[in-house]
């Protein structure tokens, strides 16, 4: 089992992610499970993995701006991660993987924005054409809007420069994100980012939700990633998803920011992953969510 079916070294195009889904639910399937819930404008699947058997329900999201790939290797490696500590019976931080995965039930998205993936690494053209595109630092969907700006969320006040769309909820990604959360009613939910190494946990909107606080100092301190002060400004949080669910659900919701180097390199991050992602640390990440 050591011949690891998930190397984040390498970037994780669309093709690569069907791939690898399809062989992680072959060789773990007695812990992981996965369907095709979604598709992107542009009709490339979604997937949603189940990791556990557990009733309790949480939900970690990846790659919802293109140039953020490297998330998508992450959640995969993590999700092959805990099913081989599972298989072997071993601990992680002194937690016992089986128990915890028989209680509960990790949901991951390791490809949000599967468009905006191919755009970025495969020159895959967008639907829509803007005068400053660059496959290298595109972020956007299919249709040029920023789907971290799309939620109905204050979503009057994200300012044009975020590309909130048309009308909130407007991208068929941002209705399967909310679908899912509805449908499944997570106790917690992790939208992966790249820069910055921290956690954003609380926006001025919100406020304090129940047990959020707990939840943020735990991840922060497994994972070894700062804790950020509240964000204040309503126009840098705006039609975010992790403000939505906060709002929708009253239940914590994180953006995280994976690598600590503000200006890292989006390729270096995939060829020097366990550095950039710090993954000595990174991956005690889903012990937070228990």
């Amino acid at each position: 089992m050591d011949n690891y079916i998930v190397n984040p070294k390498y970037p994780y195009t669309y093709t690569r992610t069907c791939y690898a889904v399809k062989c992680l639910q072959k060789r773990y399937s007695e812990i992981i499970s996965a369907e095709k819930a979604g598709c992107s404008e542009q009709g490339r699947d979604i997937f949603l993995l189940r990791l556990g058997k557990g009733e309790r329900r949480a939900l970690v999201t990846a790659a919802i701006h293109g140039r953020e790939y490297v998330t998508t290797g992450f959640l995969l490696k993590a999700v092959e991660f805990y099913a081989v500590l599972f298989c072997k019976k071993l601990l992680l931080q002194g937690v016992n993987i089986r128990r915890l995965l028989e209680k509960m039930s990790f949901y991951i998205v390791p490809q949000s924005n599967p468009d905006s993936v191919e755009i970025t690494l495969r020159r895959a053209k967008p639907l829509v054409n803007t005068e400053d595109f660059s496959p290298y630092f595109y972020k956007d969907n299919a249709r040029g809007v920023n789907l971290n700006a799309n939620f109905p969320y204050f979503w009057e006040d994200v300012p044009q420069e975020r590309k909130g769309g048309g009308l909130p909820a407007s991208e068929k990604e941002t209705r399967f994100l909310m679908k899912i959360c509805r449908r499944y009613e997570f106790e917690k939910m992790i939208s992966l980012h790249t820069r910055g190494g921290c956690v954003y946990w609380k926006d001025k909107g919100n406020g304090e939700i129940g047990g959020d606080k707990a939840f943020a100092e735990k991840l922060s301190r497994l994972c070894k990633l700062k804790l950020c002060a509240e964000t204040k400004g309503v126009k840098a949080y705006s039609g975010g998803f992790e403000n939505w669910f906060r709002c929708e659900f009253k239940r914590p919701a994180v953006c995280v920011e994976l690598v600590n180097e503000e200006n890292a390199p989006f390729d270096l991050c995939c060829r020097n992953f366990y550095d950039y992602t710090d993954w000595q640390n990174t991956k005690n990440m889903f012990l937070s969510l228990e």
